[in-house]
């Protein structure tokens, strides 16, 4: 219960942060320059990126250090530490940070909805 439970719970507590932080960082922006377009997905997709980042990187310490997929670990990291730059780059709506979030969220979803929010936003980044 506790292996579905456990994640479930931090899951919905890093979007829940992510968003909360999103919506305060729009407002700021808002208060700075009144005329740019919300951009309250691009500060959530930067949030849960580093809060996930950070999220997947202690699980998987963890998780090597009860002796499960040791191999795995390097490989892991750095994905985590790659999309933590890239979450970086969109939370500070910088060009190259979309450029390369979208394709390492690794989800055609994501991809089509993502080139088209930051394609409206491509000039005020």
């Amino acid at each position: 219960m506790a292996s579905v439970a456990v994640p479930a719970i931090l899951l919905f507590l890093c979007g829940a942060a992510s968003l909360l932080l999103a919506k305060r960082k729009n407002e700021q922006l808002f208060e700075r320059a009144p005329e740019v377009l919300p951009y309250t997905w691009g500060y959530f997709l930067g949030y849960s990126g580093i809060l996930g980042g950070i999220l997947v990187g202690v699980t998987a310490g963890v998780l090597i250090l009860a002796g499960f997929y040791r191999d795995w670990f390097p490989i892991v990291l750095a994905y985590v530490a790659v999309i933590g730059i890239a979450s970086y780059g969109v939370l500070t709506r910088r060009r190259w940070g979309w450029l390369f979030h979208i394709p390492l969220s690794l989800n055609p979803g994501l991809w089509a909805f993502n080139s088209v929010y930051a394609s409206n936003r491509w000039r005020e980044l």
